[in-house]
């Protein structure tokens, strides 16, 4: 596979977005290890994940949760095998309805075209906030 660069960097993030967790797969190292800091009570598919298959899975619990309004990296830099970005997420919580938007930094290691390390700090206080309905989405 292809070194990384901010186009297919969008285009990771665009098949996340929209679900297409078969895209994903290919661009997931078997042995990835995935960290999302967020409150495990919220956001229980997140927290520490190990393999493709357990990220896949965590990544099909958030879309049967949330629907992804946008997913969109606002900059993008890649430096040989890393990347790393700010993200706009915008958020809606199927059952209940309501929204939230907040930021994210994601860190990314490739090796040989695929994420074998990823790292992601969203403000999970703000975005806690806005789904329990404590406040307009920012």
């Amino acid at each position: 596979m292809a070194a990384p660069n901010s186009d297919r960097i969008r285009e990771i993030y665009e098949d996340f977005a929209h679900g297409r967790l078969d895209r994903l797969a290919e661009v997931i190292d078997q042995k990835i290890d995935f960290l999302s800091h967020a409150p495990a009570d919220v956001f229980p598919y997140l927290g520490r994940r190990r393999g493709r298959t357990d990220v896949l899975q965590a990544f099909s619990e958030v879309h049967k949760k949330l629907e992804i309004i946008s997913f969109w990296p606002m900059t993008t830099i890649v430096n040989d095998d890393r990347a790393a970005l700010t993200v706009v997420v915008k958020v809606k919580d199927r059952a209940s309805g309501r929204s939230a938007n907040y930021l994210a930094a994601h860190f990314m290691r490739f090796r040989e075209g695929r994420i074998v390390d990823f790292c992601a700090i969203i403000d999970s206080l703000d975005a806690v906030r806005q789904l329990a309905g404590d406040g307009p989405p920012t």
